[in-house]
């Protein structure tokens, strides 16, 4: 059966580690997402997004999407059907607003795993790490941005604490044998 892993969770917390671990050692690809934003120097289309023009944009069928200044970016059951081609269990990075989409038309075909950490200090810790302004991260772990796990998607929600990344993967290696069963 043709599975999404849907990983979400506040910023920092590890989730583009996470899809690229699942990705370097069990080739679970990552779903692309489509942008009608320029391509940025190294970026190469169908590799990092579905570059797209707002024409061809319209023309998708999306889970979620999302405009951001001028741009568009979204999901859709375009690149999902392209990535099940290459494999049965893929990956794909999601705003914890997307998980409803998701889990609304694939139902069973979703495992949700929420990404955080125990503290919010963590958080921050790796937000600076990364180089990101001192001024944003405050928003990021003080508002909406922190994407916190809704009541409502508790239940099938699969909560994984990244405070420790060989730990972390061990976890992950559990999730994937049993999703591979």
């Amino acid at each position: 059966m043709k599975k999404i892993i849907l990983i979400a969770g506040p910023s920092g917390a590890g989730k583009t580690t996470i899809s690229d671990y699942l990705n370097e050692k069990y080739g679970i690809p990552r779903v692309l997402t489509h942008t009608t934003r320029p391509m940025r120097p190294g970026e190469k289309q169908n590799f990092s997004y579905h570059f797209e023009t707002d024409e061809s944009f319209k023309t998708l069928h999306f889970f979620e999407h999302i405009r951001y200044g001028s741009y568009q970016y979204g999901s859709s059951r375009e690149a999902l059907n392209l990535a099940w081609k290459k494999s049965d269990l893929v990956s794909l990075i999601v705003d914890i607003k997307g998980v409803y989409t998701y889990l609304k038309q694939l139902g069973n075909k979703v495992y949700f795993l929420y990404v955080t950490t125990s503290t919010k200090e963590e958080l921050k810790e790796r937000l600076l790490k990364r180089g990101d302004d001192p001024e944003k991260i405050k928003e990021r772990v003080s508002g909406s941005e922190l994407n916190l796990l809704p009541e409502d998607l508790k239940e099938y929600a699969h909560i994984l604490v990244n405070d420790n990344l060989s730990e972390t993967k061990s976890k992950l290696d559990s999730i994937v044998s049993r999703l591979e069963e």
